[in-house]
């Protein structure tokens, strides 16, 4: 439920904007069946949480192969990898964990011979698609995932060629 209620808090701003991510309000059971599905990271910061804990979860992404056969056009292809669930504590943003996360899942996909690495966002998240332009990430196509109350945005960016073995050595 940590890492559940971490994704609630990093996405209520979305929530207040009126938007209706998955993971805004996604069960744990779903959190679990998601991060089933791929490589979930995950950033813990030393010191007591709320609950007292000595660690906490301060930041979280998950990294997954396409998923073929549903699901946008671009993600489809097999040189293409992306990630999701992308969220840090809020009271932490802009303080790098974003972008050590972020750079984790570069790294991977490269290791496993991906081109690209994509992602989907709310479109209407100005904010958020800047961050995700500023970082090199293009706009690709539009995706209606059909549990969100807006057109999500696929956006993707191309990885370091020659870094690793081909997309499909990996698998």
């Amino acid at each position: 439920t940590d890492l559940t209620d971490l994704l609630h808090r990093a996405y209520a701003k979305q929530t207040a904007m009126g938007l209706h991510a998955l993971a805004s309000h996604q069960s744990p059971e779903v959190t679990r069946s998601r991060v089933s599905k791929g490589e979930c990271f995950v950033a813990i910061a030393a010191g007591p949480g709320p609950d007292g804990a000595r660690e906490r979860i301060v930041g979280t992404i998950m990294f997954q192969e396409p998923s073929w056969g549903k699901g946008p056009r671009w993600f489809q292809r097999p040189d293409v990898c992306n990630f999701s669930q992308f969220a840090v504590e809020p009271s932490m943003q802009g303080s790098g964990i974003g972008l050590l996360l972020l750079e984790a899942v570069e790294r991977r996909a490269a290791e496993l011979g991906f081109r690209e690495l994509a992602l989907s966002t709310a479109e209407p998240d100005s904010a958020l698609v800047r961050f995700y332009r500023n970082r090199g990430f293009r706009d690709v196509e539009h995706y209606d995932w059909g549990v969100t109350n807006y057109t999500s945005l696929i956006m993707s960016k191309a990885l370091p060629h020659g870094a690793s073995a081909s997309p499909d050595a990996a698998r």
